[in-house]
This record gives C-alpha cells, sequence and structure tokens, in this order.
C-alpha cells in the first residue's frame, strides 16, 4: 500500500482552540472566572471535548495518514518519509495553504495492526504562536478483528492548553455502528472557561450514522472536577435525533433536563458565534470521519 501525505485537515478542525495562555492552573482559574458545573456551557465543553469518542480525534489522523486514508495538500511541506514501518513527517517549513508547520509526528505501525504515534512539537503555528501542537503519545492496540484499545498521553496547545491522560476502546466492525468507552484525567489552562483538572468516563458512546448523524445514539459521559462537582449527560439520539443535539443531564444526581450542543466530536477551545460556526460545520463531517475510519481500521 501507498502511503501518502497528512493534512490538518479533521483533527485540526476538530479539535478548534482559542486564545493563547501560558498561565498556571491556579492564574488560568481566576482569569476564566466561574468553571462550575452549575454552569451548562461548562457542562456541553468538557462533555463534547472529552467523551470516548473525542479524546479519540487526536490519534485519528496520524493513524489515517499512516494507513493511506489521508494525503497532504501539499506534497512538499511537512517533509514526509515512510519506510512502510514507520511513517515520519517533520515540519519545519510553510505549506502551500500558508500554514507554518512545525515540529515532528511519527507513526510505527506493527505487523499485528497496532499503531503506535508519537507527537514532537508537532503541528501549526499561527502569528508565531502554537494553533495546533502537541507534544506525546497516542496508541491504537488491535484486540480482535471488533475491538481495540487506544490511549492519549499528550499536551495539546491551541489557544488552550490540555494535558490528557486517557485510556479507552472501542467496539464495532465494518458495516455496524461503533461503541466507545474510556476513562481518564484532563487538566485544562487557560482564559476561556472551564479550566481545572477534571476526572472524565464514558460508558457505551454508540455513534451511528443509521440511528442519528451528529450525535451520539446513546450512552453517557461523567464529569467529576476538583470543586466535587459530578455531571453526567446522558446521549439520547436513537430515540430524538434533533438539530440541536440535545441529550440530558444531571448534576450531583439531580435531573437538570435537556441540554443542546452536545455532538460526537470535540472541540475544547473557544466558545462564541465564530467557534460555534465552525464547530457546527465541522462536527457532521468529524463524527462521520471518525466513524468511516473506525470501520476501516476494524475490518483489518
Amino acid at each position: 500500500m501507498k502511503y501518502s501525505r497528512f493534512p490538518t485537515g479533521v483533527l485540526s478542525v476538530l479539535l478548534l482552540a482559542g486564545c493563547g495562555s501560558s498561565a498556571s492552573p491556579f492564574e488560568a482559574t481566576q482569569a476564566a472566572g466561574d468553571s462550575s458545573l452549575e454552569n451548562p456551557d461548562n457542562v456541553r465543553v468538557w462533555a463534547v471535548s472529552l467523551s470516548a469518542f473525542a479524546i479519540y480525534g487526536h490519534a485519528y489522523e496520524p493513524v489515517a495518514i499512516a494507513d493511506g486514508e489521508r494525503t497532504f495538500p501539499d506534497p512538499a511541506c511537512p517533509a514526509t518519509v515512510d519506510d512502510g514501518t514507520t511513517l515520519t513527517a517533520e515540519g519545519g517549513c510553510t505549506d502551500l495553504a500558508g500554514v507554518q508547520r512545525v515540529g515532528k509526528l511519527t507513526v510505527k505501525r506493527s505487523a499485528n495492526g497496532d499503531r503506535a504515534v508519537t507527537f514532537d512539537g508537532y503541528g501549526s503555528l499561527k502569528d508565531g504562536e502554537p494553533s495546533d501542537v502537541r507534544d506525546g503519545e497516542a496508541h491504537v492496540r488491535r484486540i480482535d478483528d471488533t475491538h481495540h484499545a487506544f490511549s492519549v498521553k499528550l499536551v495539546h496547545e491551541s489557544g488552550m492548553r490540555h494535558t490528557i491522560d486517557y485510556e479507552g476502546q472501542v467496539e464495532g466492525g465494518y458495516d455496524t455502528r461503533t461503541v466507545w468507552s474510556g476513562s481518564g484525567t484532563v487538566v485544562r489552562e487557560g482564559f476561556f472557561p472551564p479550566v481545572g483538572s477534571v476526572e472524565v468516563n464514558t460508558s457505551a458512546e454508540v455513534v451511528d450514522d443509521a440511528l442519528c448523524s451528529g450525535q451520539p445514539a446513546s450512552g453517557n459521559t461523567t464529569v467529576h472536577n476538583d470543586a466535587n462537582e459530578t455531571a453526567v449527560v446522558t446521549y439520547d439520539g436513537d430515540v430524538d435525533c434533533d438539530d440541536a443535539h440535545a441529550a440530558t443531564y444531571t448534576l450531583n444526581g439531580d435531573p437538570k433536563g435537556p441540554i443542546t450542543g452536545i455532538t460526537c466530536a470535540a472541540s475544547p477551545g473557544r466558545r462564541g458565534p465564530a467557534g460555534s460556526l465552525l464547530l457546527g460545520l465541522s462536527l457532521l463531517a468529524a463524527c462521520r470521519g471518525a466513524r468511516r475510519l473506525g470501520r476501516r481500521r476494524l475490518e483489518k
């Protein structure tokens, strides 16, 4: 198989970002204001960006590149070398779209279907500042033909800083739905709420275009913060697939009713009209794209 070059594409849009900050967690909390889960906007940001499906988004494009599922729009930038076992992409250049590429990415393939991704300051800059840069690792491990495990341990700089330590799994086949589960911790720093450290857990998040395209069909994601607040978002696309991407949620066990904007992809960045528009345009494509990847990977 011929392996092609890698674009920023889906993953860059999938994980949209806001204005940058190098603040400490305490400073960021002060700047960001109220990060309480009493605020449904904060619940929405955490739940959408930290579901198992969303966390896998960090590994999605590198694995797709290594498997020949995506191509670079610019064949010269980043510079790519592939010896059949390891794909390497390096920045230090500006591509045809004017994006400044930096750092290094490697994807090692194993004969059993495993993939090991290493990010070394890899991504893109805007005005000399990180707009989509990662340091760390992601792994996808084949368990059987319809079951894969994955882990993501990295720092993502996208205006906001996200430190992720997560392990999950996906089940499904080529012509079936995919089911995502996992748990881990994420620290979010910057000047846009919510910030701080949370523990997250996703149980049986079903992504199935046949049932509902753009939002999870069923399952739930739990978010627990340092203030000892626990929000549980329950997906209901299988019974109520709507344009508002609504779900239901509880806070510390108390029902809070519906919450909108609960999609099956992630944007741990800035909220606001521009970000919301870009997110809305990107999420359906990201949801469908990741499901196709799950199908292709799981049939191998």
